[in-house]
């Protein structure tokens, strides 16, 4: 995967501000919380999330 150049970069930030501002998104810290790791796992009975994770990745996304 190549990396993204810094104007690239700096656009990609100030869109995503804007969408902050815009009250779109709301922009997270980067880390995840340490209670995440403590939480429940949603059921998935039929499986759908490997499911489409695999699909995904077929597909080169």
């Amino acid at each position: 995967m190549a990396t993204p150049k810094p104007d690239k970069e700096r656009e990609e930030r100030e869109r995503l501000k804007r969408l902050e501002r815009e009250g779109k998104i709301k922009l997270g810290t980067g880390k995840i919380p340490e209670e995440f790791w403590k939480l429940p796992r949603p059921e998935d009975p039929e499986g759908l999330a490997v499911r489409y994770l695999i699909e995904d990745r077929k597909q080169g996304r």
